[in-house]
């Protein structure tokens, strides 16, 4: 009995004792759950803050991207803008340029046709002119013709009065003419009568000045004459003389040179008109030939002489393109700048 008691005791004991230990593991156990649901609540409290942090930048990001797509679209849309204005002018100064063009083409195709015709006046004043000169030149040749027959008779008949025979001698002779001057005569034709005029006598005290003027050398070829009477300045001669020249040989080696300075002879006697025509012969007709640039030069020095510079420049643009590396190219450069 009294071990059943003893057990019983024991039994209670142990009861006793297990439920203070279920009790204290209770009280430990909520103390950690407290503790874990603590610090779940910071986690979830730092985790939704995180992320609302998070929410929040992307949030800002996205409307900066939204605000940057903006801008580029307006920037799109000027730009757009922009090009079709661009576009838009481009096309206008394309339209006015086009315009431009077309009027300098007929302006130009204008002064080419008053050039055509300036020209055609120039080339039928020379026709005239050269007519004219023809003509002349067959009176002159017809008066002095008469002259001549009229000479031969005169002597003829004074032969017959006197009875005898009237001897001429066809020398190089020099005779005093004038206040002293001595020319150099030219021997007459073979078979030609003729008269030796008296020399006037030296007033008393009066000291003979004798300039002895040469001609040229009978003996030289036209062309040679032609030169020397050019050289001399006796224009008038030397044009008719190298008429002669050109006349008897128009296609031979020394037709452009003749040509030239048949212009020159004009030229130096202010026939600028005449001149023109001239050297634009050498220039249609022996464009390779070495006159050819210095008759381009004079034909536009005539021109500026006629005071129609705008066909002097052109004449001189023409003489630099065509002929750049001649000295007449050099001096129409100069001549170009001063006008």
């Amino acid at each position: 009995m009294k071990m059943i008691r003893n057990l019983a005791l024991a039994g209670c004991s142990l009861l006793l004792l297990s439920q203070c230990a279920t009790q204290d593991e209770v009280r430990e156990l909520n103390y950690q759950i407290r503790a874990v649901n603590q610090k779940v609540e910071e986690v979830r409290t730092k985790a939704v803050g995180t992320i609302q942090k998070r929410q929040a930048s992307s949030v800002s990001k996205i409307d900066q991207v939204e605000e940057e797509t903006l801008r580029l679209k307006s920037r799109l849309e000027e730009s757009e803008h922009r090009a079709s204005q661009f576009r838009q002018k481009t096309g206008q100064d394309l339209a006015t340029l086009e315009k431009a063009v077309a009027e300098l083409r007929t302006e130009n195709e204008q002064k080419i046709e008053e050039l055509a015709q300036k020209v055609d006046r120039l080339n039928a004043a020379f026709s005239k002119v050269q007519q004219e000169r023809i003509r002349a030149a067959e009176e002159r040749a017809r008066e002095a013709a008469r002259r001549a027959e009229a000479a031969r008779r005169r002597v003829v008949t004074a032969a017959g009065s006197s009875g005898g025979t009237v001897k001429v001698t066809p020398d190089r002779r020099k005779v005093r003419v004038g206040s002293g001057k001595v020319v150099a005569a030219a021997a007459p034709a073979s078979g030609t009568p003729a008269t030796r005029p008296a020399a006037r006598p030296a007033e008393a005290g009066e000291k003979a000045q004798v300039q002895v003027v040469t001609t040229p050398d009978a003996t030289a070829g036209p062309f040679s004459r032609a030169m020397a009477l050019y050289k001399a300045k006796k224009y008038k001669d030397a044009y008719r003389m190298f008429e002669q020249v050109l006349s008897g040989n128009p296609k031979g080696a020394k037709a452009a040179e003749t040509l030239f300075y048949m212009g020159e002879c004009l030229y130096n006697q202010g026939e600028y008109d005449l001149a023109i025509l001239d050297y634009q012969k050498v220039i249609s007709n022996h464009a390779r030939d070495p006159h050819t640039p210095a008759a381009l030069l004079k034909q536009g020095m005539s021109f500026e002489k006629l005071t129609d510079h705008e066909t002097a420049k052109i004449i001189y643009k023409k003489l630099i393109n065509d002929y750049s590396g001649s000295p007449e190219a050099a001096t129409a450069r100069k001549r170009l700048a001063n006008l």
